[in-house]
């Protein structure tokens, strides 16, 4: 890459963006070409919706990758499996090679708004509020529910933009499974899971996965030098260990009780002191009780602990002429200075602790006939953690390791959520459905804690008095109601409408963490939640082997929290006073001796667009899927300084994408993918000339065979033509991170 490219990071690919929708057209202009030999669809039910409907009648644009699509998927994380799901934006970089502080997903252009759960139970780390992917090997999915739109009236808190559900696979009967899979960039993972029968009203599965990465330097090569030395590969382990118990005592009643052991290690950047660990045990329990033939219960627990050791690894030049410490010029180090040692050492280090409880119980009842179903849920979530953080300053010649301290934080807090709702599905006329639900959630801030410490630069590291301490805490209350419809105007076409709102807490990660060492972000206990209020239209068309949907969505989300810069121009709040000192002005002092940025609730946003998937069974053996996503986001109230009516970073306006699936015969299966994304922003919209990616268009290949009914080889190619290109932020050219670059793998399944 030319680091002298600022505005465009690569060139907008010459191709009509256009014709990459042939596939889609094609679905659209040849329906009746689907041969009658096409397999039957399989009924899925989306456990998601609470209600167990199916996929078919789902007033809300919803996708289901089923295990046959997991099974021939190319990618080897969930993450990467989800980036071909329309309307989800997920980084080609993996989760293992970025900072698990800062995991972007976006849902409908909205930024972390999404709800993730496993069976029901959020798997959301409880303090920064991000998806513990490397809780999730694909080897333990059955499938993934994506639900679109506001789901805060089923499911409280997060379930902005959308819910995805997780369904965990059921232990079959006295059976073994294995799973390895080994290919480029030294990444390697295996899974075996043990089945016993135990009785005919029992049943016991242990399971280990586990997964290692050499992983790439995702920074620019023409970047490394100049800008990164002592940069390396990105590199990760997860381990998951996992002992299930499943039960039916009595006829009507069945159950299960899951322990779990998770442990995750990336170096991030490949610096001597870039460690981010994770370990964490867990458990959950549910029981569905069948009442009679109209009624039922279903209900959970669980549980989990976090911790969290982190360090954010760095290294500069130590050449006499560019000591570190010394400022980079805009071209970066020179030759000379390239060619100079590198010293290693760490920016700050973190030690998070944090825990979670929580539960549900959902009453459901079939109302007069079998058409109208009533449900009746309470939902309990409760968090706690702290974060410990020590800051250094940059090393120098004369600046030894034990002088480097300059800053330590405490923060920590608790937050719990309760929520009661109802949700009635109706059927006034044969082809109308419409439901109705909502909930009351009430939610607090309580324990909060601010402590800060600064160290002076003299012959010993000494400490300033202690500032801060308890923060105030704050209790909401939020009604989130959701209305939808559907109706099928005949066999083959069906409308569907939707209405809601939905809200997003801050997380402890904003409430309670001050970090940084001269500049220092500082949290906001008083933030208040972000909303939401949706709409969308959408309709369903489908014929012998083929569909066709098509959605329009809107959404205007309030009090988006964002960070801005305190000065002597702004008021001075309460929390960055706590922190910096009750006489601060917005002009540096000892306490806070250099930039101070306060979270807030300073913008809000609007998403408009138009989603389009389709379907067609070219033949009992081809089967294509298509997609294409039109994306408008922007603000439309900013007091942070960003502009409104612009196209947010890291949105872009369009996505589209085809999937080719080919029973090749003789035992073999061929998977093609090719996804474009239109151009976006990178950087910040008051960065002067902004950072863009060009359009770029990524393809992957996969084959697999079966070499008998038990028995599966595989292999496949990411990123077939090399693609150097980002979809993730960056402040600065040589802040850019590369996504994925080729990668090839093979795998191996059995049963027995």
């Amino acid at each position: 890459m030319n680091p002298i490219r600022r505005r465009r990071l690569s060139s907008p690919i010459h191709i009509d963006s256009w014709l990459l929708l042939a596939p889609l057209l094609a679905t659209l202009a040849s329906p009746g070409a689907a041969q009658e030999s096409s397999p039957a669809p399989e009924t899925v039910v989306v456990t998601a919706s609470r209600s167990d409907t199916r996929l078919q009648d789902m007033p809300l644009h919803t996708t289901v990758v089923t295990q046959a699509e997991i099974r021939d998927s190319t990618a080897q994380t969930l993450d990467q499996l989800l980036r071909n799901v329309p309307a989800l934006l997920v980084p080609g970089s993996p989760a293992h090679t970025t900072d698990p502080t800062g995991h972007n997903i976006k849902l409908r252009g909205m930024d972390k708004k999404v709800l993730v759960l496993v069976d029901g139970i959020p798997v959301i780390d409880p303090f920064y509020a991000t998806i513990q992917w490397f809780k999730l090997p694909l080897s333990s999915i059955e499938r993934v529910e994506i639900v679109r739109g506001g789901g805060s009236s089923l499911w409280g808190n997060l379930a902005v933009g959308g819910v995805i559900n997780i369904v965990s696979k059921r232990p079959p009967a006295d059976e073994t499974e294995l799973a390895i899979r080994a290919g480029g960039l030294g990444t390697y993972s295996a899974a075996l899971a043990r089945h016993w029968r135990l009785s005919d009203k029992m049943g016991l599965s242990l399971s280990a996965d586990g997964l290692r990465s050499d992983g790439y330097n995702n920074a620019p090569e023409a970047q490394r030098a100049a800008f990164w030395p002592g940069r390396g590969n990105s590199s990760a382990t997860a381990r998951n260990l996992r002992l299930e118990l499943g039960f039916q005592p009595a006829a009507g009643l069945e159950g299960f009780a899951r322990i779990g052991y998770h442990e995750q290690n990336e170096d991030i950047g490949g610096y001597a002191f870039g460690t981010n660990l994770q370990k964490s045990p867990d458990l959950q329990a549910g029981f569905t009780r069948v009442i009679d033939a109209t009624s039922r219960l279903v209900g959970n627990a669980y549980a989990q602990h976090v911790d969290f050791d982190k360090s954010n690894g760095a290294a500069c030049l130590a050449a006499t002429t560019f000591a570190c410490g010394a400022p980079l010029s805009g071209s970066g180090a020179t030759a000379a200075q390239q060619a100079a040692a590198t010293l290693q050492y760490a920016s700050s280090h973190d030690l998070n602790t944090y825990r979670e409880r929580g539960g549900s119980i959902v009453f459901s009842r079939r109302i007069g006939d079998l058409s109208s179903k009533l449900q009746l849920g309470l939902d309990h979530r409760w968090i706690s953690g702290e974060d410990a953080q020590d800051a250094y300053r940059t090393p120098t010649a004369t600046l030894s390791a034990a002088l480097r301290i300059q800053r330590r934080n405490f923060g920590g807090g608790a937050q719990s959520f309760t929520g009661l709702f109802s949700q009635i599905e109706l059927n006034p006329i044969d082809p109308l459905d419409i439901t109705f639900s909502a909930r009351v959630d009430r939610f607090s801030n309580s324990d909060g804690v601010a402590l800060q410490t600064g160290f002076s630069n003299a012959a010993a590291p000494v400490p300033s008095p202690t500032t801060g301490g308890p923060v105030p805490g704050l209790a909401k209350t939020a009604f989130d109601p959701s209305l939808s419809a559907r109706y099928a105007v005949s066999d083959a076409l069906a409308l569907r409408a939707a209405v809601y709102k939905a809200f997003r807490a801050p997380g402890l990660n904003n409430l309670y963490r001050s970090f940084g060492s001269s500049s220092i972000s500082i949290a906001n206990p008083l933030l208040a939640p972000e909303t939401l209020v949706g709409e969308e239209l959408g309709a369903d068309w489908k014929g012998p082997g083929w569909s066709l949907g098509a959605t329009l969505f809107r959404a205007d989300v309030r009090n988006v929290v964002a960070t801005y810069a305190i000065t002597a121009a702004t008021p001075i709040p309460a929390a960055v006073q706590n922190l910096c000192g009750a006489n601060y002005t917005g002009v540096a002092n000892a306490a806070c001796p250099g930039t101070v940025s306060l979270y807030t609730n300073g913008q809000d946003q609007r998403s408009t667009g138009l989603e389009l998937d389709g379907r067609w069974a070219v033949s009992g053996h081809v089967d294509l899927r298509a997609y294409v996503t039109q994306t408008r986001a922007h603000y439309t109230r900013t007091t942070t300084g960003d502009p409104t009516g612009v196209q947010l970073p890291l949105v872009p306006k369009m996505v589209t994408g085809a999937n080719l699936a080919w029973l090749a015969g003789m035992g073999w299966t061929v998977n093609a993918d090719l996804r474009y994304n239109s151009r976006m922003t990178l950087s910040s919209l008051t960065l002067s000339p902004a950072l863009r990616q060009g359009g770029y268009a990524v393809a992957n290949l996969g084959a697999s065979y079966r070499v008998s009914p038990a028995i599966e080889v595989s292999g496949s190619v990411v990123n077939v033509g090399d693609k150097r290109y980002t979809d993730s932020g960056a402040s600065n050219v040589q802040g850019i991170t590369e996504a994925l670059p080729r990668m090839v793998s093979v795998g191996f399944r059995a049963r027995f």
